[in-house]
């Protein structure tokens, strides 16, 4: 699939490791290989699967950070916005979030998953529940 949308598939060397060298992105649906830590130091991303999906789907490569195989990043499928929360509040979630592998958004996107927030009266809240969009809202301490 990715040939056929202008990529190119390395194959390893012969002592069957990755060519960091010339690698751009390695795809792999786990951290468990060998070279996962000196890909990182690299700064090559590892990307599950779904990021190829994405990627054709939309016409171009998708953002890494939701497709992290990473399972230290327990938010990696979030896509949060916050509602009526404090600004200073705000920061924290933000970082929080994205420190887990998660986005965050100042916006409600079709993309988004979750909205913080602490009443239902928000304009993003009343948004969700009258378009019954897939998305959670959830309170700051969730």
């Amino acid at each position: 699939m990715v040939q056929e949308h202008g990529a190119e598939v390395l194959e390893p060397d012969r002592k069957g490791k990755i060519r960091l060298g010339e690698a751009t992105h390695i795809i792999s649906n786990t951290i468990d290989f060998e070279q996962y830590y000196a890909a990182e130091s690299f700064m090559i991303p590892v990307v599950t699967t779904h990021w190829i999906k994405n990627s054709v789907a939309r016409g171009k490569a998708a953002q890494i950070r939701p497709y992290s195989p990473d399972p230290r990043m327990i938010f990696s499928n979030v896509i949060l916005t916050c509602a009526d929360i404090p600004d200073s509040d705000k920061e924290a979630i933000n970082g929080a979030t994205m420190a887990l592998g998660g986005m965050y958004s100042k916006d409600l996107m079709r993309q988004t998953t979750h909205v913080c927030a602490l009443s239902m009266d928000h304009p993003k809240c009343v948004e969700v529940t009258k378009k019954n969009l897939k998305c959670k809202i959830v309170l700051p301490h969730w």
